[in-house]
C-alpha cells in the first residue's frame, strides 16, 4: 500500500492529541524542623513545582532516623496514599539506630501501593556526619570524616551567620550546585553510607530530581 503523501503526513501527526507527561508526587520527610525542610521547599519554589506534586514536612513523631522513617510512612497513609515517591531524610549524627533506620525504609522500598495502585519508590536520604556537610561540599571537597560541629563551624566561614533553620540557603549556594553535586558523586563512590563514619550524603539525588521536575518557563 502506497504511503501517504508527506505533507499529509504532517497534517496527520497535527492533529493528533498531545501527551500529556506524567509527574511523579513526592512526599519528602525530614529530621530537621526546619533546616532541611526550608531548604527543599526554596528548591520547590524557586523551580516553579506546584504543592501539589512536593510535599516537605517535618518528621511527626521525633528526630531519631527511625521515627522519621515511620513518619514518613504514616504520613503517606494519613494522606491518602497519593504519592509515587517518598523520601526519609535523616543525619547520621550520633544516633544509635542510625543503621536500623535504613535498613528500616529498605524494607519499605516497594512495600506500598498508591491510590491508584502502582508501587512506590520508599528511600533513606542520609548525611554523615549531617546535612551540612552537603552545603560544605559547595565550597570544599571534603575526604574526610568530621564532626558535625566542625561541619557547621567550617560552613559558617563560606556561609556568614549560618545557624539551623536559616533560610535562603539554596540562593546562597546554587552557583556552586554542579560542584557539589560531583562532590558527593565521588564519596557515594568511594564511601558507604554504612556504618557511617566516613563523609557521605545522598542529598544530591534528591536535589536532581527536584530540579528535573521544574515547571518550565
Amino acid at each position: 500500500m502506497p504511503k501517504p503523501p508527506k505533507s499529509r503526513r504532517a497534517q496527520d501527526l497535527r492533529r493528533r492529541p498531545g501527551t500529556r507527561v506524567r509527574y511523579d508526587r513526592v512526599l519528602i520527610v525530614c529530621e530537621g524542623q526546619k533546616t532541611e525542610c526550608n531548604y527543599f521547599e526554596e528548591i520547590r519554589i524557586k523551580a516553579r513545582i506546584p504543592t501539589a506534586r512536593i510535599h516537605v514536612l517535618p518528621s511527626a513523631i521525633g528526630t531519631d532516623p527511625k521515627s522519621v522513617v515511620q513518619s514518613a510512612e504514616d504520613l503517606f497513609h494519613s494522606k491518602g496514599k497519593c504519592f509515587e515517591r517518598i523520601y526519609a531524610v535523616f543525619d547520621r549524627d550520633d544516633h544509635l539506630e542510625y543503621a536500623n533506620a535504613i535498613h528500616m525504609a529498605e524494607a519499605r522500598r516497594t512495600r506500598f501501593r498508591n491510590e491508584a495502585r502502582q508501587a512506590v519508590t520508599f528511600e533513606a536520604i542520609v548525611s554523615v556526619p549531617c546535612f551540612e556537610l552537603w552545603l560544605l561540599l559547595h565550597f570544599v571537597d571534603v575526604q574526610v570524616w568530621m564532626h558535625r560541629d566542625k561541619a557547621l563551624s567550617d560552613l559558617k566561614v563560606h556561609i556568614p551567620g549560618y545557624t539551623k533553620g536559616m533560610t535562603n540557603v539554596y540562593d546562597n549556594t546554587e552557583p556552586n550546585l554542579s560542584t557539589a553535586v560531583n562532590r558527593a558523586m565521588a564519596l557515594k563512590s568511594r564511601f558507604q553510607r554504612i556504618p557511617g563514619d566516613e563523609p557521605y550524603t545522598d542529598i544530591h539525588e534528591l536535589v536532581v530530581l527536584l530540579l528535573n521536575l521544574r515547571r518550565p518557563r
